[in-house]
């Protein structure tokens, strides 16, 4: 892996460790990257978007009348 600015403590390291995705509308948005260890800690967890869980549904959605 290439060398990365850290998102936190803004120093550059080799090791860096990817802890959000950002998005945007019209410049599709880019990668946050963190040290390891204190730094990429200090970051929330970020949710897994192709987690089947968030929208698996045990029965098909019903139509509204």
């Amino acid at each position: 892996m290439s060398v990365q600015v850290c998102a936190r403590c803004q120093t550059t390291t080799r090791q860096p460790v990817v802890v959000a995705i950002g998005h945007g509308a019209s410049a599709g948005g880019g990668t946050v990257y963190a040290c390891p260890g204190t730094c990429a800690d200090s970051f929330p967890k970020q949710r897994d978007p192709f987690d089947g869980n968030l929208l698996a549904r045990d029965e098909p959605a019903r139509r509204q009348r």
